[in-house]
This record gives structure tokens, C-alpha cells and sequence, in this order.
């Protein structure tokens, strides 16, 4: 994914946002469709697919696939790094939103990680960003808490479904139904027949839908089932060191020290946040459909 993230980026400079969007879309709505439908040949379980586990399957499709492109929308208004680092306060937001929404309470180190990793942000950006970038700002923690709360709607189906129901079934629904809102809302914009200039976009645009839309998606459901949301939000921040690495080699990005204090902070703050101190009722090893 943080590949990808670079790949757009550079492609950004002969596509528009809303022409890319549309098109990788297409290609994950296809790619998994015809993974679960025709190569696994699975099927709907409608007698398990209750009112409330669509209304989930259906929050998933529109805060992940909808509100969550607007963090690609916000990558051609700054560097790929940016955009990572400020696209890795998912697991902070994440961690808020499952107080309210799994009653999975954080702990003072948890709390204490997110301080780091806000200090972290008024490092890394000390002077106010111009208009375009925070412009681009309020675009990323727009997708950010989207997929925030994607995360813990994602855990709270599996919870509540224990886990019968297909991880296939459940990522296939939610792409087609939100995905295809995304690519009717970015055709309107971006204009169609959407204008491919070369190969080079194409091949952006295959590896982002299959691997980014298709893939990515299906495992990190996959993670949601046993990880808590927050732990696996802040667990893929990782992807800040990969994307920074890769924009510097493939891009010739470079950062300040401001910025490497403030990535290092965030580093820090998130490590901070996996402590948990281990309450009684986590002594004994638990199923991941038993945690509160």
C-alpha cells in the first residue's frame, strides 16, 4: 500500500484524482467479485445476513469506500509522505471511536501515546501549512475517521456475527455497494470516457485496484477479526517509514528535521499506545468474539 501510494503520486501529474479513483475502484469491484463469486464460488448467506449485519456490511461501503478516497483526493495537494504520516492518525482516531462504539476503554499509556503522537504533529508541521495543503488537511482526517469508524464497525460485525459469515462475503458486499456510489460519483467529476494517457497509468491503476482495494481489503478484515480495531490501526502505521523511504527513492522527496522529529514522535507515540496493562479478565487467553 505505501507502494501505491507513491505510484499515484507520481502519476498524479498526467491524471486527475477523480479519473484514478473511478478506474481503481472499478478494477477492486471486479477483482473481488470474481475471486469470491466465480473463483471461490461462494455465496450469500441470507439467513446470516440479519437487518443489522447489512446495516453494517452498508456503513462499511459508504465510510470506507466513499468518504475514505478523499485521502487520495488530498495526495495531489501534498508529498506522499505527508499525506502517510497525517493518514497514520487513523489508529488515535480508531482508538477514540471504540470507546464509544466496542466500550474497549484505553489505557493511560494509550492515552499518553496519543499526546506524543499530536506533539508529533505540531512538529512535524511548524508553521501553518498554506491554503491548498490544509485544504488537503481537512481532506485526510475527513477520510481518516471514515475509516476509523469503518474499523470498528468491521470488529463490531464480527463480534456480533462470531465470525460465521464469510470475511470474502463481507468485503465483496461492502466494495460493490460503496465502491460503485465512489466510481458513479468520480465519473460525474472527473468525466467520462475517463482519459488514460499511457500505460504507465494503467498499470498504476491495476496494481491499486487489485492490490490496495481488493487484496488490502480482504486482509485487513481478516486482521479486524482478531486484533482490536486500534491495535490494528496503529500496527499499519508502519506504513509511514515505507512510503517515506520509497517517496525519497522513487519521487526524490525530501523531508526536514522538523519532519523526521515529528514522524519519530508519532513512531513513539504508537508504541505507546500497544501497552496495555492486563486486567484479570485477561489472564486466561480469550477468542476474539469474548473481548468487550
Amino acid at each position: 500500500m505505501s507502494l501505491g501510494t507513491v505510484l499515484i503520486k507520481m502519476i498524479y501529474a498526467s491524471i486527475s484524482p477523480a479519473t484514478f479513483l473511478a478506474m481503481s475502484m472499478l478494477v477492486g469491484i471486479i477483482a473481488m467479485n470474481t475471486y469470491t463469486f466465480l473463483i471461490k464460488k461462494e455465496r450469500i448467506p441470507k439467513e446470516m445476513i440479519t437487518p443489522r449485519i447489512w446495516r453494517y456490511i452498508i456503513e462499511i461501503a459508504l465510510c470506507n469506500f466513499v468518504i475514505g478516497t478523499l485521502g487520495m483526493v488530498a495526495l495531489s495537494m501534498m508529498s506522499a509522505s505527508t499525506n502517510s504520516f497525517v493518514s497514520n492518525f487513523i489508529g488515535l482516531i480508531t482508538m477514540g471511536l471504540s470507546v464509544i462504539i466496542l466500550k474497549e476503554k484505553p489505557t493511560v499509556w494509550q492515552l499518553v501515546g496519543a499526546l506524543v503522537a499530536f506533539i508529533g504533529l505540531r512538529v512535524f508541521f511548524p508553521a501553518i501549512p498554506d491554503r491548498s495543503e490544509l485544504l488537503g488537511l481537512l481532506l485526510v482526517f475527513i477520510s481518516i475517521t471514515g475509516v476509523a469508524y469503518t474499523n470498528n464497525i468491521a470488529r463490531k460485525l464480527a463480534i456480533e456475527s462470531k465470525n460465521q459469515i464469510s470475511n470474502n462475503i463481507i468485503s465483496t458486499l461492502a466494495i460493490t455497494i460503496g465502491g460503485s456510489i465512489a466510481v458513479l460519483i468520480y465519473f460525474i467529476i472527473g468525466g467520462f470516457p475517463p482519459v488514460i494517457p499511457s500505460w504507465r497509468e494503467w498499470l498504476v491503476i491495476l496494481y491499486s485496484g487489485i492490490m490496495s482495494r481488493a487484496i488490502g481489503l480482504t486482509v485487513w478484515n481478516l486482521i479486524l477479526r482478531t486484533l482490536r480495531s486500534y491495535e490494528a490501526s496503529i500496527l499499519g502505521a508502519s506504513s509511514v517509514i515505507w512510503t517515506t523511504l520509497l517517496s525519497y527513492l522513487i519521487l526524490g522527496e525530501r523531508l526536514t528535521k522538523n519532519q523526521v522529529a515529528g514522524i519519530l514522535l508519532l513512531l513513539i507515540g504508537l508504541v505507546l499506545v500497544q501497552i496495555r496493562v492486563k486486567s484479570p479478565a485477561h489472564q486466561t487467553p480469550a477468542q476474539p468474539e469474548s473481548r468487550p
